[in-house]
């Protein structure tokens, strides 16, 4: 740990050094002006200024005024400010802009993540902005834990450093994640890992709900989450932040320091951020053993920005650790269990001879008498994630990403480089399961952003390249958990699409095809399940094969097409039918291991691709008091693949191995269906006050089950939900300190989730609920000046600190009694009478309690623009 922080300051080091003595001369053209309010005529602070194609331009400043540098002619500005008309004026080199107002909604911001640059409201799928406020104003727990209350959207989670994104109803692999464009592969295709993206390198976030392989290819299905950077700062300034926070019920404890530069088109971008937390609490269980975690990142960024386009080179390197909550308590108090009891409290274990393993990657027979068998209040308060089962992930990124400017479109090549690196450790520091995976993605375009014809073009090819090892058996008494073999993945796809605006209808379509190769080694053990094991080559007297040697290759097609038509009065409406197509992951074919939910988990080499085809359709309001939009989707999949709990021979029970409920990976065809909607008021001329409400429910369905209500219906499909939170905002006074005031007070309603997977208690119903929050914020500012000294948010979260697990918490399942499985332990006759009941206390993990967040937010820098720039300006 010490090396590798040391490492990234020496890498900090050289970057700064670097930026330091670098210095570009070149000649230059000024382009100024402001924007202006087009009915009020009051300057619009914060509008984005850019030539069209290009990272170049500015933001304007407390008056309204902008001015930035370029090179060569320019012959249009793109100008967008939330809550207006996105417009293209012809450049001058000193311009009056006046903007429109169309209301508080976010329809007309532009958006990217769809492979051609469109506005959400000319985009046939439904897409979600979460803007830099939304996330800066709330307290959360990671990247995904931000966007999981926005309509159509739900998280998957392990305990709260851990969650996964899930879209109408579909995550894992269906789901994908980029971090500004690029792929975020790292270990997605298991259920207990975590997004490795540092939250506070996320300046907004664009959501895709519905299939979009067209642009990403087959991990693509179920839609795409987009985070993005911070934009890089205005040509002849350096800006930046310094940004604190304390979250009270686990003691989460964060600090991120980012400052950037812009020197003439040189840019650069330096960030450094650490989260660390303990153990959080609920009402029923109080502390929960094994959910503290920490994480630091390093990201730098160093580019051109010319009129012919930009070269950036960014890099990363990411650190996490976290606990994983298994549930092992005190069968008659009810009390958390160390798995393995302490000597001193800190990980080192009481037992070493080869029997009745209490954990799959250390056996022994414990000492009578010694140990430490309790956490401690010390342990649960400990910043250290180290003595509870704990995860170790490393994730190291180089990205090279270039765009020429073409004709009237531009030549997109990226190509990057990522090892991620992950660590299962059950005691101790030396882990059991061991694994690096290295991801070469690639991606080379071509891009019409649109001209005065309405004509929009993207086309080319992407893929990855990706190989996985595992590491070498550990030293006895540890015994290595070998999850998926070692393998390569090669995936490369072929798109176009093309969109075609005109005064009131936007015609969208595509096609893509995708190739994938996948290779896993063949691997055998010789005294498996000992101290002794090892890996040892085929053929070898006794040894037992752990993964079969397999070669598959998957092709697959995707399609889409798509219209939104803008009605009269501010209506609008969209319709999208789209084909898509999922191979199978490495964890789907080959998995072979106990999980530390207390399963055992098991891979099918013969699992066909997915297909997918869905018709997705909108209908909205974007008025000048009020916006809504009400979006209804249905998804038919041809063989859905998910891990099906296995019966045993006589259908009695569980089909057991190593002690615990076997999950085997299987394929059924599958229907989804829901709405998702958003119903926001903003009265135009009730500024103070804001009311917006989101709604979410998906059904979902096993078409071959009939009327089987135990087998109907598809895991993980969560609960309906209502939310809705009222802003009050304070007008500003003049010489006042205080600016952007406002009170917040939200709910989250859960209804119970009875439609469930519930043969061999394959999956729980769950519980209804309402979580209310509460929120306050302002900014601090210099009266003379205008500008921000800092910003200051508190959140509160459940504040009746009320006892509940959310449907799609994995720790629901965590419950078991002195290491053994409530499931295993059962006879036959009594098969799941005594399993999990969420309603019932010590059975199952609860989420989070009240948790109330301070943040405060310091800018650094920043361009002002002073009387003698804008002179003659009109």
């Amino acid at each position: 740990m010490i090396k590798r922080t040391l490492l990234k300051i020496q890498i900090i080091a050289f970057i700064a050094s670097f930026l330091a003595i670098a210095n570009v001369t070149v000649a230059q053209t000024v382009i100024k002006g402001k924007v202006l309010d087009k009915g009020t005529r009051q300057p619009l602070v914060g509008a984005d200024v850019v030539v069209p194609g290009t990272h170049i331009g500015a933001s304007t400043d407390t008056s309204g005024n902008f001015i930035f540098t370029t090179i060569g002619k320019v012959d249009s500005l793109n100008i967008s400010f939330l809550g207006y008309k996105t417009i293209t004026v012809k450049a001058g080199p000193s311009l009056t802009i006046l903007l429109e107002p169309t209301s508080g909604s976010l329809q007309e911001a532009v958006v990217t993540a769809l492979g051609i640059k469109t506005t959400a409201q000319r985009a046939p799928l439904p897409v979600t902005i979460v803007t830099h406020d939304m996330l800066i104003q709330q307290a959360s727990s990671n990247v995904i834990d931000a966007i999981a209350l926005q309509p159509g959207i739900n998280e998957i989670t392990t305990g709260p450093g851990i969650s996964k994104p899930e879209i109408n109803g579909l995550g894992f692999n269906r789901v994908l994640t980029l971090f500004d464009g690029e792929r975020q592969e790292d270990f997605q295709w298991g259920d207990e890992h975590g997004i490795l993206i540092d939250p506070y390198a996320v300046y907004n976030v664009e959501i895709i709900r519905g299939a979009a392989s067209l642009q990403y290819g087959a991990n693509a299905v179920a839609g795409v989450v987009s985070f993005k950077s911070a934009p890089l700062p205005d040509p002849g300034t350096i800006q930046g932040s310094v940004l604190t926070e304390y979250q009270t019920n686990n003691g989460m404890i964060g600090t991120s320091f980012d400052v950037a530069g812009n020197n003439k088109g040189f840019v650069w971008d330096i960030r450094g951020s650490q989260e660390e937390a303990h153990c959080y609490s609920d009402p029923k269980d109080g502390y929960v053993w094994g959910t503290a975690y920490n994480q630091d990142n390093i990201r730098a960024l160093i580019g051109i920005d010319r009129d012919w386009g930009y070269s950036h080179l960014s890099f990363s390197s990411l650190h996490r650790q976290a606990e994983i909550a298994d549930g092992n308590r005190d069968s008659a108090t009810g009390k958390f269990e160390f798995d393995n009891p302490q000597s001193n409290g800190y990980g080192s274990p009481q037992y070493y001879s080869n029997a009745n393993a209490p954990s799959p990657g250390l056996v022994g027979t414990l000492i009578p008498g010694t140990g430490q068998i309790y956490p401690t209040r010390a342990n649960f308060f400990s910043y250290n994630p180290n003595i509870s089962v704990y995860q170790v992930l490393d994730h190291d990124m180089v990205w090279w990403q270039n765009s020429i400017n073409a004709g009237k479109g531009s030549i997109g090549a990226d190509i990057g480089f990522t090892q991620s690196q992950r660590q299962e450790i059950d005691s101790g520091t030396i882990a059991a399961e061991n694994m690096t995976v290295h991801d070469i993605p690639y991606s080379f375009k071509y891009q019409v952003a649109g001209d005065s014809s309405g004509l929009k073009f993207s086309g080319g090819v992407n893929g990855i390249y990706e190989f996985e090892s595992n590491a070498p058996e550990p030293p006895a008494p540890y015994i290595g958990d070998f999850e998926i073999p070692n393998y390569t993945d090669f995936d490369i796809g072929g798109y176009a699409i093309l969109e075609k605006d005109f005064k009131n209808l936007t015609l969208n379509g595509g096609l893509r095809y995708d190739y994938r190769g996948i290779m896993g080694q063949s691997m055998y053990l010789s005294n498996i399940n000992t101290p002794s094991q090892t890996v040892v080559p085929e053929g070898t007297p006794g040894a037992t094969q752990q993964f079969p040697g397999f070669d598959r290759t998957y092709t697959g097609l995707s399609a889409s097409a798509g219209a939104t038509y803008q009605l009269p009065e501010h209506n609008y409406v969209k319709i999208n039918v789209a084909k898509s197509y999922r191979a199978p992951s490495i964890s789907e074919l080959t998995s072979n291991e106990l999980d530390p939910a207390n399963i055992y988990r098991q891979g099918d080499p013969n699992l066909k691709a997915e297909s997918g085809y869905e018709a997705d359709v909108a209908y909205g309001y974007n008025g000048r008091d009020v916006n809504f939009e009400v979006d209804g989707f249905a998804n038919y999949i041809n063989n859905f693949i998910f891990d099906n709990r296995i019966s045993n021979a006589a259908g009695t029970g569980d089909s057991i191995h190593d002690g615990a409920p076997v999950y085997k990976y299987q394929a059924f065809d599958a229907v989804l269906a829901g709405i998702s909607a958003y119903f926001n008021i903003h009265p135009a001329d009730t500024r103070w006050f804001e009311l917006d409400n989101g709604f979410t429910y998906t059904y979902s369905y096993f078409l071959h089950q009939g009327s089987s209500d135990s087998t109907l219906h598809v895991p993980w499909t969560p609960a309906p939900r209502l939310t809705s939170e009222a802003k009050f905002k304070l007008n500003d006074r003049h010489n006042s300190i205080l600016r952007k005031t406002y009170f917040a007070f939200g709910l989250a309603k859960y209804w119970a989730q009875n439609d469930i997977y519930s043969a061999l208690y394959n999956e729980l119903p769950s519980a209804p609920y309402t979580l209310y929050n509460a929120g306050i914020g302002t900014n601090f500012v210099n009266r003379k000046t205008g500008r921000t000294i800092c910003s200051f948010y508190v959140n509160c979260t459940n504040l009746t600190n009320l006892a509940y697990i959310d449907h799609t918490s994995r720790m629901q399942y965590f419950w078991e009694y002195n290491g053994t499985s409530q499931y295993s332990a059962l006879p036959p006759t009594n098969y799941g009478k005594s399993s999990a009941v969420v309603t019932i206390p010590s059975e199952g993990i609860y989420n989070m309690g009240r948790n109330i967040g301070f943040k405060l937010l310091f800018p650094i820098g920043g361009h002002k623009v002073s009387d003698t720039e804008i002179k003659g300006i009109e």
